[in-house]
């Protein structure tokens, strides 16, 4: 779980840094673009998976706040598209 922790920013460094080079692009291109955002959310999922599946497997007792601190930290980029996906079904009043 330590090297977990260790790595556990990667995917929302990485969307960070996909979505600062989407927003440069204007209209069409930022839809060109777009397919950037894909690598850090499937890098993501898989960090949260491979997170969860340690967490289950931890044989040294209950896992503490920091490890799910850091299995929030590599889902950030899925939680984000989520967020944005249950936001975009309300609808203003």
């Amino acid at each position: 779980m330590r090297y977990f922790k260790l790595l556990s920013w990667i995917p929302a460094a990485t969307w960070l840094y996909a979505r600062a080079v989407v927003e440069r692009y204007d209209g069409w291109g930022a839809w060109a673009a777009a397919p950037l955002l894909l690598v850090p959310v499937a890098i993501s999922a898989f960090f949260v998976g491979v997170g969860l599946l340690i967490v289950g497997r931890v044989k040294t007792g209950r896992p503490t706040e920091w490890d799910w601190i850091a299995i929030g930290v590599a889902g950030l980029p899925v939680l984000w598209i989520a967020f944005r996906f249950v936001m975009s079904w309300v609808q203003p009043s």
